[in-house]
């Protein structure tokens, strides 16, 4: 059985983990600042009443505030910024005008936002080439309940609208549920579960970004939190030696996740059918994370293909006795960045006697 024990520390703290650097950082206080500074003002020129500043709260969201953000030169770094106002959904109904004055908020001579379906963003490209950008979600705090801005100016008008949500919700969710460490009573051992939990969801991360970096199809793509919240409900921890062993952790994790999410049944012609189970939201609104995969056939079957394939290969690296040889399977699925063992020349057939 392969263990892969350094070779995967390496691997992680050298090339996978992302901790945040002080440009970003900047970037976004610079942007949070320009949004209470300038939103207040083009309000008012729209609607002729007041949005005060302390009517305004940012908090952060996505892989970025649950530390499984990962430093792969295929992915650009996506920076989720929550953007709460109090605001009343019925009287301004009108979402996309309000998503139009918050681009304006955040637009200089040096950027350009982008209205999405849901955000606004902000690129920041160097030679041509996305670096990473800031989404600023933008929520309604009406009546005790918050409400994303759904839609984008090419979007059917249904389209377009007030979602109920939980963010703060959410992130609960995936920091005390499952990847918190610090400020909770956790005995020893869950800590250490827990850490490796997060690697585990980096490591899959690094996965998608090996075999969709090059998609240019976004509704053919996994999306991250869909797979963060499968890895938080399928995790499986594993040691060899009494010490956790991270390859053995992702090829558990993968497989419980296969076995969960995809189901093959055969048509009257004996046709194989692949069936993409849902993965919702574990707070509001609740929504599926895979619907925008289900928009078409191929995009199931692709998902399907290939996260099968890695648990075939990470069950052969598992299962085979030869580090090097384990090795090299695993730099399959992870690229050249994956460091390999030295080969073995004790057991290696040219080194046998004549």
């Amino acid at each position: 059985m392969a263990i892969l024990k350094s070779e995967f520390i390496t691997f992680y703290n050298e090339e996978v983990k992302y901790d945040g650097n002080n440009e970003i950082r900047e970037k976004k206080k610079k942007l949070k600042e320009d949004f209470k500074s300038k939103f207040p003002t083009k309000f008012k020129e729209k609607y002729e009443e007041d949005i005060k500043v302390s009517d305004i709260r940012f908090i952060d969201q996505g892989s970025y505030n649950i530390n499984t953000t990962i430093n792969h030169t295929d992915t650009a770094f996506d920076i989720d910024v929550a953007t709460i106002i109090n605001l009343d959904i019925n009287k301004y109904n009108n979402v996309l005008e309000i998503k139009q004055l918050v681009r304006d908020a955040l637009k200089n001579t040096n950027r350009e936002p982008k209205i999405k379906e849901p955000c606004v963003t902000v690129k920041y490209t160097k030679a041509g080439e996305e670096k990473y950008h800031i989404d600023f979600p933008i929520y309604a705090s009406h009546e005790g309940k918050l409400y994303l801005a759904r839609g984008k100016e090419s979007d059917k008008e249904e389209d377009i609208k007030w979602e109920i949500a939980d963010p703060e919700g959410l992130s609960e969710y995936f920091k005390k549920d499952h990847l918190q460490i610090e400020g909770l009573n956790l005995d020893e051992e869950e800590k250490k579960k827990r850490k490796q939990k997060r690697r585990i969801i980096r490591y899959i991360k690094w996965w998608k970004a090996e075999k969709y970096g090059t998609s240019r199809r976004d509704h053919s793509i996994p999306p991250s939190i869909a797979l963060t919240i499968l890895v938080c409900e399928h995790f499986e921890s594993a040691k060899i030696d009494d010490e956790y062993n991270d390859l053995n952790a992702l090829y558990k994790t993968v497989k419980n996740i296969a076995g969960e999410l995809f189901e093959k049944t055969f048509d009257e012609d004996d046709e194989e059918i692949i069936s993409l189970k849902e993965c919702k939201l574990p707070k509001d609104p609740g929504s599926d994370c895979f619907f925008k995969i289900r928009n078409s056939y191929s995009y199931i079957k692709t998902f399907y293909t290939r996260w099968t394939t890695f648990e075939s290969n990470l069950k052969k690296a598992v299962e085979e006795d030869d580090e090097r040889t384990a090795g090299e399977i695993v730099a399959k699925m992870f690229g050249d960045k994956f460091p390999l063992p030295e080969v073995d020349e004790v057991n290696s057939e040219d080194s046998f006697a004549k």
